[in-house]
């Protein structure tokens, strides 16, 4: 890529040039602001050369720089030639602050209100303020420069029916529609597609990894729905399957049906938004009203339907995974040589032998010795996958996303004979695990008040971990959904039964080795004898936890309790779905452990 990177920034030069612009900033983000971004929407990469999932650049007539995160140190050096574009970190120095201190007062700085947050926004605005000029542009430089630009994908709509999904499209917006009156709002602009496609019980796979189709929403306080999505792409009985009140248009004519709202309260997400929302309304003369996603509660809070769909899925789930453990373990014992992408490649090939495998839930992390330290780690930006070395951890962190539910997994596997140092870790991560499985707590707790019980032998100790604790997963829908989630950050959303959430403490030794232990978890009602009953989890993940790597010493007798009852429920549900080679392998990994 990088003999084109000189000859696409003059070519952006130049266009900032025609418009009068004396930079241009250039994010990852596209105008759906999700997790992932297609393939025709990577408009960074294009310009850079980087494949970062995370980053920005800003061209100005005569210098550029490339903003990324910790994660992408070594890797934005591998793609991005230096003589073209500084190296900055995304946090530390952010963009913004480059501009004020590289362009002079009153320059004019062009962005794509579309690829930004409103909220965004309204920051920049305040910190460039008398400085700064921001431009906001009608159409995209890249998209006009990106001759060779891929095709968008356009995957077939899947109906889901209320045997997945347990509640009509015409109840959800009914009961949507009730949340509007009772904010006195008009309409709420939906933009996060898990809530369009949620709402409207479909999917797809426009986008790697998540199951949904590009789309935008309005949804009004009657319950009917202006849905923005090519009428050619619509599944054969769509109308009769979302019942009435859902309109469809061509993305084309989103402007012209926001126009329609002047005069309109209408609720926009200014965390979740992009800025063209804002900005177009305004025009309009709508009243905007800046509140959370309507939908994010009630999708997140699974019904009776959606909870049998996430059990049953990882059950098979869990087969894949038993299947992959005792190839890995007879591999091992075989004294074979195995690589990080072979393994990958081999657990992802057990999980499509289920038909109603979709496609896997994010990039699988494949991560052997000291570069499962890197608790982000993928295999395939490395200039090759790590070898798995004998004596040390491997963790692999993966999931499916079946039509029934989605999973997400982690597991550290002890690969020959692990130090004691590493067992102590491995149990420390095991206690803060079982800690939060078994919390209970009353109804009203948020997850940042549950986080200290993952991490509290760690720091009893003088150890930590640099993420959150546990965030929310969807129904067939995104693996991190929001807007309930477990870390150090406050969170005021409370937890719900019905709501799914990882559970999964870890410990990254810096180029030693990598832990981490991850369930999911369901939010359940708990019964007590006292003066209320009480919310509690439940875990959904049916699968062994190495023993291998466990101090047992260090356990105490209510743990070991709810590890043995933990493999039991996992021998139970899984045993059936095996092979007999299979099931010896499971029958050794499930057997009780007590104390040396």
């Amino acid at each position: 890529m990088q003999p084109f990177t000189s000859q696409r920034v003059e070519a952006l030069r130049s266009w900032m040039a025609q418009h009068q612009l004396d930079a241009m900033i250039i994010p990852h983000e596209d105008e759906y602001l999700g997790e992932y971004v297609p393939e025709h929407n990577e408009r960074l990469h294009w310009l850079t050369g980087f494949t970062g999932s995370a980053g920005a650049a800003v061209v100005s007539q005569d210098k550029a720089a490339i903003f990324v995160d910790g994660r992408y140190t070594v890797q934005v050096r591998k793609q991005v030639p230096a003589e073209i574009f500084e190296y900055r970190h995304l946090v530390e120095q952010p963009y913004l602050t480059w501009l004020t201190e590289q362009l002079p007062t009153g320059s004019k700085v062009g962005f794509d209100p579309r690829m930004h947050r409103a909220n965004w926004l309204t920051a920049a605005q305040a910190k460039l303020a008398g400085d700064i000029e921001l431009v906001a542009v009608e159409s995209n430089p890249v998209d006009e420069l990106w001759h060779d630009r891929p095709a968008a994908v356009v995957s077939p709509m899947r109906l889901m029916g209320n045997e997945l999904v347990g509640e009509s499209s015409l109840t959800k917006r009914q009961k949507i529609a009730k949340i509007l009156q009772s904010k006195k709002a008009d309409s709420v602009i939906l933009t996060e597609l898990d809530s369009i496609c949620w709402l409207l019980n479909i999917r797809g796979l426009d986008v790697s990894r998540l199951p949904v189709l590009l789309s935008h929403a309005i949804l009004h306080n009657t319950g009917d729905v202006d849905f923005f999505l090519d009428p050619a792409r619509l599944a054969e009985g769509f109308f009769a399957h979302v019942g009435e009140g859902v309109r469809v248009h061509h993305p084309d004519e989103l402007a012209q049906q926001l126009a329609a709202l002047t005069g309109k309260r209408v609720i926009v997400d200014p965390a979740t938004s992009n800025a063209w929302f804002t900005l177009t309304l305004q025009n309009v003369g709508a009243e905007l009203v800046a509140d959370s996603d309507p939908c994010l509660t009630p999708k997140a809070a699974k019904n009776a339907t959606e909870i049998s769909g996430m059990k049953a899925c990882h059950v098979r789930d869990g087969a894949a995974m038993v299947n992959f453990l005792a190839w890995l373990d007879s591999e091992v014992a075989a004294g074979h040589d195995l690589n990080e992408a072979q393994v990958s490649d081999r657990l992802q090939a057990f999980r499509e032998q289920d038909p109603t495998l979709a496609d896997l839930s994010f990039d699988t992390i494949s991560a052997a010795a000291s570069n499962a330290a890197m608790c982000h780690y993928n295999h395939i930006n490395q200039p090759e996958p790590g070898k798995l070395e004998i004596n040390t951890l491997y963790l692999v962190d993966s999931g499916g996303q079946y039509i029934d539910g989605t999973t997400d997994i982690t597991r550290t596997i002890a690969i020959g004979e692990v130090s004691q140092e590493m067992k102590q870790q491995y149990t420390l991560v095991l206690k803060g695990h079982i800690a939060l499985a078994k919390a209970r707590f009353p109804k009203g707790t948020c997850g940042h008040q549950l986080d200290i019980l993952a991490r509290q032998y760690l720091w009893a100790n003088g150890y930590d971990y640099d993420h959150g604790t546990g965030h929310g997963v969807g129904h067939f829908l995104s693996v991190h959904e929001g807007p309930q989630r477990i870390g150090k950050a406050v969170n005021n959303f409370p937890l719900q039964p019905g709501m799914v959430l990882s559970n999964e403490p870890g410990y990254y030794r810096a180029d030693g080795f990598g832990i981490r232990i991850e369930n999911l978890e369901l939010v359940v009602d708990i019964e007590t004898e006292g003066d209320f009953d009480v919310l509690g989890f439940e875990a959904l993940t049916r699968c062994p936890i190495d023993k291998r790597a466990i101090d047992t010493n260090l356990l105490t007798k209510p743990e070991l309790h709810w590890l043995n009852e933990y493999h039991e429920s996992v021998w139970n549900d899984v045993s059936p779905l095996v092979s007999d080679d299979v099931k010896q392998w499971l029958r050794n990994a499930t057997t009780p452990i007590h104390h040396d």
